[in-house]
């Protein structure tokens, strides 16, 4: 994933001399948001998978 964002990254830095600057934070929102949601997300999964784990582990 680090290196998706650091190509983001340079894209944005390359394209923001032509665009003012509410356009390029309002794009840094955006990934943040992105990246909040994807790491809330994942961080659901792992919980969900270790207290399924547990439940396997009691009924064996």
């Amino acid at each position: 994933m680090i290196p998706i964002l650091n190509a983001i990254l340079i894209q944005v830095q390359h394209t923001a001399d032509m665009q003012n600057a509410d356009d390029t934070q309002k794009f840094f929102v955006v990934v943040a948001v992105i990246a909040v949601l994807f790491a809330g997300i994942t961080a659901y999964l792992i919980s969900i998978d270790r207290k399924l784990k547990k439940v396997e582990s009691t009924q064996n």
